[in-house]
């Protein structure tokens, strides 16, 4: 399993971080050339990961699940 070097890859279940993890995953799977690419004008990130979520292979959902599956797996080491 690759594991990206920098900053961790933010939580989709926390509601505060939740519009960074949404900008990360557009960055990380909609093809785009310039930042106007990942979402509109106005537009939230949310709304823009929401909409392209429902639209993208369901192979990159995969591995968004699996991105949180590390969180959780982390969280339940730490438990016990």
């Amino acid at each position: 399993i690759p594991v990206p070097i920098g900053p961790a890859i933010p939580r989709r279940d926390s509601p505060e971080i939740y519009p960074r993890y949404c900008r990360l995953m557009l960055i990380l799977f909609k093809p785009w050339r310039s930042a106007k690419d990942l979402r509109t004008s106005g537009q939230s990130w949310p709304d823009a990961f929401e909409q392209f979520k429902a639209q993208c292979l369901r192979a990159h959902v995969r591995v968004m699940d699996n991105m949180q599956i590390l969180h959780e797996c982390k969280d339940s080491r730490d438990d016990h």
